[in-house]
């Protein structure tokens, strides 16, 4: 009868230990996934740095995210200086242009800027 009353006592630990492995489980994770959508030609490219990445004969497999993380890394001031040119369109460098004019000479329209433009009595940047 001594066994048969341990057993159960067994039994409860066995459940408690499960409970608590349920519940770890659902403990929110510590790092914050974020999910960005990448063009094809971009999507091909990861998946070409990561073939060849991964042409090894040992080690553990290299993740996109790690290849992502080490480029992201690299890059420098001057490389977001040229992708925010890169954005402008040629309406947005008149207005620069413009803007930085006014700055210097006083306070004159858009076509007034256009005019003195296109009679070449000011030259852009």
């Amino acid at each position: 009868m001594k066994n048969a009353e341990t057993i159960p006592a067994d039994n409860s630990a066995i459940k408690d230990s499960k409970e608590l492995k349920e519940t770890k489980k659902t403990a929110p994770a510590k790092k914050k996934s974020l999910l960005k959508k990448l063009d094809p030609e971009t999507g091909k490219l990861l998946q070409q740095l990561s073939d060849r990445a991964n042409k090894k004969t040992h080690g553990k497999k290299i993740r996109d995210h790690e290849i992502i993380s080490l480029g992201l890394s690299l890059i420098l001031p001057e490389h977001l200086t040229a992708l925010q040119e890169r954005s402008l369109s040629e309406k947005d460098r008149l207005n620069i242009a413009h803007e930085d004019y006014q700055k210097l000479n006083g306070k004159i329209t858009l076509d007034q800027f256009i005019g003195k433009l296109l009679r070449g009595e000011t030259l852009l940047r």
